[in-house]
């Protein structure tokens, strides 16, 4: 993962090295697809594709955290719509889905070519974490 995201040193921390942004491009590149230059740092996935004004099924979700940012796959909501679901790696250091509140979330991108207007968000029922406070 850190090879697909071309990162080789420590992060600005100078804790644990964040890997969210290296599972996103690993992921991409599984699919052929060209992942952002920083692709490592989390909040410059904002950057790729284009931006949708609300999360379908397979976009990848940026928000803000404490030290940086957070990104992960949109794989579905709750049934009242106040949380989403996400496929990401660095999620209580493990690739999992993770249940956040949906107004955490600050953008939504998917690939140029791909049609978000056919796309929905079904809602998520397997199992899942809980996502802590990373304010």
């Amino acid at each position: 993962m850190l090879k697909a995201s071309k990162f080789w040193g420590t992060d600005d921390t100078g804790g644990t090295n964040a890997w969210c942004g290296s599972f996103v491009s690993w992921i991409m590149k599984q699919n052929n697809i060209e992942p952002v230059k920083s692709a490592y740092r989390a909040k410059e996935w904002a950057n790729f594709g284009k931006k949708i004004d609300k999360p379908v099924y397979g976009a990848i979700g940026i928000k803000s955290r404490n030290g940086g940012g957070h990104v992960a796959f949109v794989v579905g909501q709750s049934a009242d719509g106040k949380s989403l679901y996400m496929l990401g790696g660095n999620q209580e250091n493990t690739v999992n889905v993770t249940k956040y509140n949906t107004d955490v979330w600050e953008t939504f991108v998917v690939p140029t070519d791909f049609d978000a207007t056919t796309e929905t968000l079904p809602i998520y029922t397997q199992k899942s974490s809980v996502a802590g406070s990373e304010e």
